[in-house]
């Protein structure tokens, strides 16, 4: 375990790299909340959630303080994009690909930077998924519960959580493998967009939950195997089974 954290532990994480996702988060963010018709003040309250939402999660997880507020770099920074997202509104409106392509990179950027953040703070791999992920798909959490939004990280559709996931572990597997960093961010950052933005175009979705009970025959009895569907003869497709039964 030692060996992998040493293989995969960055030197420094660049202030251009998270400001960089700030960006490209409040972009997106402003690009939805024009797309939702909302107000000044909803574009700037979604720009803000998106762009910062995920690196303080990511600093709160990490027992830290949240970097977008004891640094002067990062409220300016996310004021800017929020700004340009309201200057330039009805053209974000009639770039909805552009605004889809640049969360795409959002969720890349904040997955990259969540995961070396969390092998900076010396924690297991294992963690830095995790950390890494939940730093992709807070800032958009948090801003679908603002606009009223289904929370699209915990509905079936195309993938979210998914694509940070196999990002994060494909980076810790190409540092793993003595990849130079900036290689295993290319990586990350190629797997994220390249799953989140195939999912969109061809629908690809998880797989539902798997209901065992309905896919291995139930024994009811010893010696008589029935079939999960149909049941036993005069017994419908909807008959419960007792506890004494299964």
């Amino acid at each position: 375990m030692t060996l992998v954290l040493a293989a995969v532990e960055p030197l420094q994480l660049p202030l251009a790299v998270d400001l960089t996702a700030v960006v490209v988060g409040a972009l997106a963010g402003a690009g939805v909340a024009v797309r939702e018709r909302l107000d000044v003040v909803g574009v700037l309250i979604l720009a803000v959630a998106t762009g910062l939402g995920g690196g303080i999660v990511r600093d709160v997880l990490l027992g830290q303080r949240p970097v977008a507020m004891s640094s002067g770099a990062y409220l300016p920074t996310v004021a800017a994009a929020a700004a340009v997202g309201l200057l330039f509104a009805s053209l974000l409106h009639h770039l909805g690909r552009i605004v889809v392509l640049l969360d795409a990179f959002a969720l890349a950027l904040f997955t990259v930077v969540g995961v070396e953040k969390a092998l900076l703070a010396s924690l297991p791999p294992a963690s830095a998924v995790f950390i890494g992920a939940c730093a992709a798909v807070s800032g958009g959490i948090i801003a679908d519960l603002l606009s009223g939004r289904p929370v699209t990280v915990v509905r079936r559709g195309p993938w979210y959580a998914t694509a940070a996931l196999v990002g994060a572990s494909v980076y810790l597997v190409a540092s793993a493998a003595g990849a130079p960093s900036r290689v295993c961010e290319v990586l990350c950052i190629v797997v994220v967009v390249a799953m989140r933005l195939v999912s969109l175009r061809w629908g690809v979705q998880n797989p539902e939950s798997l209901d065992v009970v309905r896919v291995i025959p139930v024994r009811r009895r010893v010696g008589e195997v029935t079939d999960p569907v149909e049941g036993p003869p005069g017994a419908g497709a909807g008959a419960d089974l007792g506890p004494a039964q299964l």
